[in-house]
């Protein structure tokens, strides 16, 4: 048994605003302490307390309520505000929002001397924000008397700097806010000299003990942690290897891509010269065409100029001819104008222009006049209108008259035209009636309301989104059955909209009206849901003779509410019966309510007749029976929507009444005008028997040889214009095609060698068409020029994937010129691969150097380490009274096929560290080298080769590499670990326990364990070790929560004599159905409740308490 005589005991811890407590200061025992309480009562929250201060971290999402049952995932903020959850849908409030501070503080006392020393964080909290600032702290003596408060609240973080400072001595008190300059003074000087490393995993791993794991996983998880060995340069050499190993790759890649671009380039090149050859013999080809041209235009030049001048003489003789003309027709006009003929002849025209114009006009008014006298055989003309027609009919209306007709007209019209309205609105009526019924009886089945289907197919949807099944949603009156034909229509009148209630199934009912108040207010105000759920969880009761007998339903849920609505309706015959009743109804549907008597609307059941299938087959023969009323209906009215129509076309007198006055003038005017015509038509006739006669011959002639004339002249000018016109155009072709001559020769005979092969090209042609030759050579040229440009595209193509492969390559991708891409080329082929050769095989050579000097002497010194380790926790076991029985750490090489590399590692000729060799140990090195690169170098080499991602890796395989790298750099992988169990008598027995016990064993076989998890404690807290007087002792504190929860009280029992024998302080946490399992073995019991899940209550009982929690119990 190890003895507890110097340490440092955790005595008190100091809350105030942590979580659901206010303000509580708990006292500890030295020995064994016991946390119990329901799950979620608040066990967690003082142990997550503690843990704030011991890692010196406010983080807590690693530790906080791991090992609770009651929610986890916990964080620092709801911790200081004090969450609380008020409803099923996560939902939350907070104890604390208004700005406040919050203190941790636990009191450590020294066993030998009594002195006291407090380490502490304080949190000023801004609610509004939601944020917090701390400040850690440690002073010397207890707690402070008035608990870190202040004026009845928790002192903040500038009055507790206040505080220190006035009250304590400069060495007696430390305050910053930086955890890690805490938790560095909390390791090596507060708690004496704790491993920064290892003893916060060992601390936040046995809270949440549990024994779900094989005993090799518990060990290398609890006792033999991952050490972190630093192999950063190793892993950083190896990787460069890599990247070395991959730019060469990649450089290669770089390299054929650019002869591919170079391969291309030469092929556009080549087809580039044969375009431009091409377009020079095409070019060429014009030069010729445009030298014949010139000559040939020249030539029409001087034709064109002869003929002009003929033409131009021509032209003078007609138009001195004209001229002659012109003066006998001028004499002969003069003669007879002289005569009189020419003024009477123009006022024959005018009477015959006047006459006709007044026949048009007696031609309108008669047929106006005939139009007017259908208007006598309608009976709406009145007689005054009939008279005007008459007066109209023989051309002796006055003005007055005629407006009063066409008022007469216009009053008889607005008459056929209101009867027409009002016709087409009773027709459009039948016809809208006569469509809804056709829709109905189309759709063959009850015709619901639109909004309810919609509604119907809405809450389906949303059902099915919301439960993940297809629940059925039903209308009410589709789950009913009529029994009496009798009792129908009362039954379909009083239900009303009743049985248009939306129906789903009472488990639901609930997601069903949650859905419902989401659907559009206006648009579904008239469709409701049946609450099902409600109303299947009663019975209601049917009184005799009452309506709901004559419904059935083989559902009980739409039953019960069939009873609800008409169990209290009587059926009654008469209405002396009605009133007798509170509610009744008769079969003519006579409804009695509320000591009023009406009848029931027979629409609820005609038209909204829908329960069952006898309903929907006597509302189609209704349907059917409307629609042919409504058709006979139509007829008449069609007919006198046409008859109007028919009378509205009939003359209206539509002009103004000026129009119609004139041509009844105008009509009485025609014999006087008629007359005057003859008279003129005699004196003209007259005249032409004279000389004039002659003389009109002789006019007639001569015009027409001066037309002949003017023509044969018009005809000349043409010509000569036409002539001059083509003169014209020929002179500018001429001028064009020397210019063009001029533009395009120079160019095409500067080139001497191509030009030449021109001549010998034509020497051998006879009459060759240069056009023709041209346009050969342009073909040529084109379908080059269509080559070189899907060269040109597939330059660009091989451009592009270059570059994308090679985006730090700024090349251009639309250049014709290749001269960057084939300079890069030289330099990558004759000095870039070299070098990168070179360079990979240094740093290959520089990764195997590590690898033997640094990462092997690094997996060794920590195989050492953890040999080393179960040889302390060894020792602190040995000295534990387990009776016959001893248990042993057990550590070897891995079993495993990793464990071929343990003797590597291992292997004496490695007893020098290559790193502190001096020069005057070279030799010595290279033996140790050699002697070692002999037994293992093939074996070092398969090692560093999973390290190092092939040539071409994807990341598949780079990712594989890395964690090959992790696993092999972690020393636990070549080890095993184990225990053995020794039992002592006539012959020494050895048992290797990791054979022995089995996964989830419950209580049997814990107690190994237990042991390796307390004697890796003991090693933390340097249990049984020599360790410097003037240093402050270590805490011994363990806490374990729920660790027993599977053993009986004999193995309890045994656990906590194990946890007393190594001289543990232990909070040891379990609900309180297990409470007895513990009593008789701890020091003192903290029983915990929260029963509104707002306050947390702790009550501490000492040992010579315990008989009061046994009779509570």
């Amino acid at each position: 048994m190890i003895q507890n005589n110097r340490f440092e005991a955790l005595s008190r811890i100091c809350l105030n605003n942590w979580h659901y407590i206010d303000r509580k200061i708990l006292s500890f025992h030295k020995g064994i302490n016991f946390f119990t309480g329901h799950s979620g009562s608040g066990k967690s929250t003082v142990i997550d307390a503690i843990q704030i201060l011991l890692y010196a971290n406010t983080d807590g999402r690693a530790f906080f309520n791991k090992a609770a049952a009651d929610d986890s995932d916990r964080t620092l903020m709801e911790y200081l505000r004090g969450m609380v959850n008020i409803g099923d849908n996560n939902e939350f409030t907070y104890l604390r929002n208004q700005k406040f501070s919050t203190t941790i503080v636990m009191e450590l006392q020294q066993t030998d001397t009594n002195e006291y020393q407090c380490i502490g964080v304080v949190f000023d909290v801004e609610p509004a924000v939601n944020e917090a600032n701390r400040l850690f702290f440690w002073h010397k003596g207890p707690l402070l008397e008035h608990g870190y408060r202040t004026q009845g609240r928790t002192m903040a973080i500038e009055e507790i700097k206040t505080y220190l400072r006035q009250n304590f001595e400069k060495e007696n008190y430390y305050f910053g806010p930086s955890n890690e300059r805490f938790r560095k003074n909390l390791y090596d000087i507060y708690l004496g000299g704790l491993n920064m490393e290892r003893f916060p995993q060992l601390f936040k791993k046995a809270i949440p003990f549990r024994m779900d794991m094989r005993l090799e996983d518990f060990l290398k998880e609890y006792i033999f942690m991952e050490e972190n060995i630093h192999i950063s340069d190793m892993q950083e050499s190896v990787m460069q290897y890599g990247r070395m190993r991959k730019r060469i790759q990649d450089t290669r890649e770089e390299i054929n891509d650019l002869k591919k671009i170079q391969d291309v380039h030469k092929k556009f090149v080549k087809t580039e010269e044969d375009r431009k050859r091409f377009l020079y013999f095409a070019d060429a080809m014009e030069v010729k065409a445009l030298q014949m041209k010139v000559q040939t235009l020249r030539q029409k030049e001087v034709f064109y100029q002869e003929d002009c001048k003929k033409q131009k003489a021509d032209l003078k003789e007609l138009e001195n001819a004209i001229v002659q003309l012109e003066k006998h027709r001028e004499d002969l006009v003069g003669r007879i104008a002289r005569s009189g003929y020419e003024d009477l002849q123009i006022q024959l025209e005018n009477e015959e222009e006047i006459l006709k114009r007044l026949k048009e006009s007696t031609e309108n008014f008669n047929q106006t006049a005939a139009a007017l006298a259908v208007w006598e055989d309608e009976e709406e003309t009145p007689n005054e209108v009939l008279w005007d027609i008459a007066r109209f009919q023989k051309k002796q209306i006055t003005s007055d008259e005629l407006n009063r007709l066409k008022t007469g007209l216009s009053e008889v019209r607005k008459e056929i035209e209101g009867r027409k309205h009002d016709a087409q609105i009773e027709l459009r009526e039948k016809q809208k009636k006569e469509k809804e019924i056709r829709i109905e009886l189309k759709q063959g089945r009850k015709a619901y309301p639109k909004e309810l289907e919609e509604a119907k197919t809405l809450l389906r949807r949303g059902l099915k989104e919301k439960t993940g099944k297809d629940v059925a949603v039903e209308i009410l009156a589709d789950l009913l059955e009529i029994k009496s034909e009798e009792w129908r229509n009362a039954v379909e009148g009083y239900m009303g909209n009743q049985k248009l209630l939306l129906v789903v199934e009472p488990a639901y009912a609930s997601e069903a009206m949650e859905l419902y108040q989401t659907l559009d207010k206006k648009k579904f105000s008239k469709v409701a849901i049946l609450d099902t759920e409600k109303i299947s969880k009663k019975e209601y009761p049917v009184m005799e003779n009452a309506l709901a007998d004559e419904v059935d339903s083989r559902y009980t849920f739409v039953k019960a509410y069939i009873h609800f609505l008409l169990g209290n309706v009587m059926k009654c015959h008469s209405v002396e019966e009605l009133r007798a009743t509170n509610i009744g109804v008769t079969t003519d549907c006579m409804l009695y309510h509320s000591f009023r008597l009406q009848y029931i609307n027979p629409e609820n059941y005609t038209r909204k007749a829908y329960i069952g299938e006898v309903s929907t087959k006597k509302r189609i023969c209704r349907l059917e029976e409307q629609e042919m009323r409504l058709r006979t209906e139509k007829e008449p009215l069609e007919k006198q929507i046409k008859i109007c129509e028919e009378k509205l076309k009939l003359e209206s007198l539509p002009y103004e009444t000026g129009v119609y006055m004139k041509w009844m003038e105008d009509a009485s005017a025609v014999s006087i005008r008629e007359k005057q015509k003859n008279e003129l038509q005699i004196k003209v006739d007259q005249l032409l028997k004279a000389d004039v006669e002659s003389w009109k011959e002789k006019l007639s002639e001569i015009k027409q040889i001066w037309e002949e004339k003017k023509k044969a002249r018009d005809l000349l000018i043409a010509a000569i214009t036409k002539t001059e016109q083509m003169m014209g155009q020929t002179k500018q072709d001429y001028m064009e095609q020397v210019e063009a001559l001029s533009r395009l020769e120079p160019n095409v005979l500067q080139n001497t060698a191509w030009y030449e092969e021109v001549h010998i090209y034509l020497a051998d042609k006879k009459d060759p068409n240069y056009e023709r030759l041209r346009a050969s050579f342009f073909g040529r040229a084109n379908r080059a020029q269509s080559e070189a440009d899907q060269i040109m595209e597939e330059l660009r193509k091989v451009r592009y994937e270059y570059l994308k492969r090679n985006p730090n390559r700024s090349f251009s991708l639309e250049g014709v010129d290749n001269t960057e891409y084939e300079n890069l080329l030289k330099q990558l082929q004759f000095r870039d691969l070299d070098q990168l050769h070179q360079k990979a095989d240094e740093q290959a050579r520089e990764a195997v150097l590590m690898f033997k000097q640094d990462f092997i002497y690094k997996i060794r010194s920590a195989i050492r380490e953890a040999i080393q380790r179960k040889d302390e926790l060894n020792a602190i076991i040995s000295s534990l009274d387990f009776g016959k029985d001893r248990y042993q750490f057990v550590v070897g090489k891995s079993k495993g096929p990793d464990g071929k590399y343990f003797n590597m590692f291992m292997d004496d000729d490695l007893d020098i560290n290559p790193a502190f060799l001096t020069d005057s140990m070279e030799n010595q090195m290279n033996l140790f080298t050699m002697a070692h690169e002999s037994s293992y170098g093939e074996m070092m080499n398969e090692l560093i080769e999973m390290f190092i991602p092939p040539d071409h890796a994807s990341a598949e395989e780079e990712e594989t590499a890395r964690k090959n790298m992790e696993k092999y750099a972690d020393y636990r992988t070549y080890l095993s670990f184990d225990m053995q169990q020794i039992i002592e008598g006539e012959e020494t027995i050895k048992i290797r326990l990791s054979r022995m016990l089995r996964k989830n064993s419950g209580g049997e076989g814990q107690n190994p364990q237990y042991i390796a998890l307390l004697a890796s404690f003991a090693q933390a807290y340097k249990i049984g070790s020599q360790v410097n007087s003037k240093q402050n002792p270590t805490i011994r504190l363990v806490v374990l929560d729920e660790a027993f929860s599977k053993m009986d009280a004999e193995k309890v029992a045994s656990c906590i004599k194990l946890i007393r024998d190594l001289g543990f302080q232990a909070i040891i946490s379990a609900t309180n159905d297990k409470i007895q399992n513990y009593l008789e073995n701890v020091d003192k019991t903290f029983v915990y409740a929260n029963p509104n899940k707002k306050c947390i209550s702790i009550q501490e009982f000492e040992r010579k308490e315990f008989d009061a929690l046994k009779v509570e119990e």
